[in-house]
């Protein structure tokens, strides 16, 4: 089957190489939409940098506006922005907006800018055991199950405003009502329904959209009409394992979004490790930033630094597993066995409490290892220690460490996926160690005592130094950067969810080069510019794993109308799953995943071994690649 069996508005959308390009919003004169989920009354560290950016935009730059868009269900927004602008932490004029309030208020006319779809059947009745969220929000239950069935959004009068309908017939249905109770349109997906009030609240030109969230960039990316640029800033790692290297499987949270990175405008990352890992999936990295949270000022030293025992130790994390601060604890127990005296407080709280003052006494460090909680002093606790820790399993750009460094406290870290590495230059302003090695950081504590007074002062001169370039104007100015040379990539058309057939391989050929294989793929009946626009896409069949190779040749031939695509695999995509069988499509740039469609191999195509590897056409004739037996 060729390329362009599908009715042909399928396929003839125009590649982003082929169309002009909307002009850039040029510096910060623009209308920026900031998009999370939610604002939770005990923030973390993702919402803390959203909103010192935005506080940075106000500060630092001439927005046009700045609009914060929640989805929540449970959010009292007023309350919350309440809140916020009395703890500065929003001006006065940074909108709050969230998704049910704002349906709410709207007329009849406004809830029709929501584009859906027919309704499909009737509304059904209203069963099941009901439970009340909110005033505005309740969900059916199932008697026999305990399962959600469906869940109600009214409007302050008691009027329903949508119903969200597990149909075991017509499955999901988000079904908007009128002012006066009438059925107006429906979604089949929670996305859709998102992505339709997106694009009927974000109305302001020239606009900006920028993602923090990760519920939120799952779907938005989806959006194929918009008129505004979209920007996703990533705030942690990706990838499941980060520790084992670049080419992994994707964290389940993460997977939608990064499987559709290219349809974002922009993404930020924090870290040039994470740039590679990015680079390490095949996308074109013209998209890639380096866009950074912010260090507060107040986080910054004033003055020359205090004389401190150098055996004084600081930790800022929250009590949980990803933290591992029983390796800091069994770090310090294991320098008391040496003879060497260090003490530990460790600035945080969280779930894992009770398992760790167990292993405190268990260790019979009661004297030496603190656990004090939420603290508001901790600028003067960081200022009064003399070198902090880091062992966490992986990190986006660690606040903490910033923040220890701009204090002058020296970090003695693990080698972490990622943060250290842009951060510490090791003996010169902090020290880094082997992930994972209680031993070798205990090691370097040691060496660490052993240091003169002056060379020390030289270390915190230099890590103070270090992050002044994550200071909240420094910051800003790369957001500014960014803003300034934005420019909207063309989105193909969506062409639906529901899988497509293979592509007929008319042609195919395997054979091994230095790093892995060359594959040719002789396809007709394709217009050039699709053809010159496919990506070679292996996915793993079990494990969510992925890498993408662009062609590095495509050819044509008049007689009969045929392209020739050539591929080179780098094996180095396998390396993580060795055992894993990865299954082969083409992609055109641009388009959602789901999209992509599995290469059909001709009829007499052979198994090809190629190195450690084995390309093979499976039952149903679609090319695959294997482990070599």
């Amino acid at each position: 089957m060729s390329l362009n069996a599908r009715p042909s508005r399928e396929y003839h959308g125009s590649h982003p190489s082929s169309v002009e390009t909307a002009r850039p919003l040029g510096t910060d004169a623009v209308h920026v939409y900031n998009v999370l989920w939610g604002i939770p009354a005990s923030m973390g560290g993702m919402t803390t940098a959203a909103l010192r950016r935005i506080r940075s935009f106000q500060k630092y730059g001439r927005a046009l506006s700045q609009t914060i868009l929640t989805f929540d269900p449970r959010m009292d927004t007023d309350a919350i922005r309440a809140q916020l602008i009395a703890q500065g932490k929003i001006s006065d004029d940074v909108e709050l907006v969230n998704i049910w309030p704002e349906l709410r208020a709207r007329t009849e006319s406004g809830l029709a800018a929501l584009i859906g779809e027919s309704l499909r059947a009737p509304v059904p009745p209203e069963v099941g055991e009901v439970e009340n969220i909110t005033a505005f929000y309740d969900v059916f239950r199932s008697p026999r199950t305990g399962a959600v069935i469906r869940r109600n959004y009214r409007r302050a009068d008691g009027s329903l405003l949508l119903a969200d309908i597990d149909d075991p017939t017509l499955g999901r249905r988000f079904v908007l009502h009128s002012p006066d109770g009438r059925p107006m349109t429906e979604w089949r997906r929670p996305r859709d329904f998102y992505n339709a009030w997106v694009s009927a609240v974000v109305t302001k030109e020239p606009a900006v959209v920028i993602v923090d969230e990760k519920k939120v960039s799952e779907f938005i990316h989806e959006i194929s009409d918009r008129a505004f640029p979209l920007i996703l800033f990533l705030h942690g790692t990706h990838l499941r394992h980060p520790w084992n290297g670049n080419h992994g499987q994707i964290l389940a949270r993460r997977l939608d979004t990064i499987r559709n990175l290219d349809r974002f405008d922009i993404v930020g990352v924090q870290t040039e490790q994470q740039a590679e890992a990015i680079r390490a999936l095949g996308f074109p990295e013209v998209n890639i930033r380096l866009l950074t949270g912010e260090l507060p000022e107040s986080a910054m030293l004033s003055g020359a630094p205090r004389q401190l025992p150098l055996n004084s130790a600081v930790m800022i994390a929250n009590l949980i597993k990803l933290k591992r601060i029983d390796h800091p604890i069994r770090a310090v127990a294991e320098l008391r066995d040496r003879g060497i005296d260090v003490s530990l407080t460790v600035l945080g709280e969280g779930g894992d409490r009770q398992r760790l003052e167990n292993l405190i006494d268990a260790l019979d460090l009661g004297d030496r290892v603190e656990l004090p909680g939420y603290v508001t002093d901790v600028s003067d606790r960081l200022q009064s220690a003399s070198f902090s820790m880091l062992t966490s399993t992986s990190e986006g750009l660690p606040l903490s460490m910033m923040e220890s460094m701009g204090a002058g406290c020296i970090p003695i870290v693990y080698d972490i996926t990622y943060g250290p590495r842009d951060l510490i230059d090791h003996g010169h302003n902090g020290f880094i160690t082997p992930w994972s090695d209680i031993d070798a950081l205990a090691d370097q504590i040691e060496a660490f005592l052993s240091l003169g007074a002056e060379h020390v002062n030289d270390m915190r001169k230099e890590a103070r130094k270090t992050v002044e370039r994550y200071l909240p104007e420094a910051a800003y100015g790369r957001w500014k950067d960014v803003l300034q040379e934005v420019e909207m990539a063309h989105q193909p058309e969506i062409r639906g969810t529901q899988s497509a057939p293979p592509i007929e391989a008319k042609k195919l050929t395997c054979e091994v080069i230095p790093q892995g294989c060359r594959i040719e793929i002789e396809l007709e009946r394709i217009q050039p510019e699709i053809a010159e626009s496919l990506e070679l896409v292996i996915a793993g069949r079990k494990l969510s794993t992925f890498f993408i190779t662009s062609s590095v040749q495509t050819s044509t031939r008049r007689i009969g109308h045929r392209h020739f695509l050539t591929f080179d695999v780098d094996y180095a995509g396998f390396s993580e799953s060795p055992e894993e069988t990865f299954d082969v499509y083409l992609r055109r740039g641009h388009d959602l995943w789901t999209q992509k469609r599995r290469v059909q191999a001709p009829r007499r195509f052979r198994a090809v071994k190629t190195g450690r590897r084995e390309w093979y056409s499976t039952k149903h004739g679609n090319l695959s690649v294997r482990p070599r037996s």
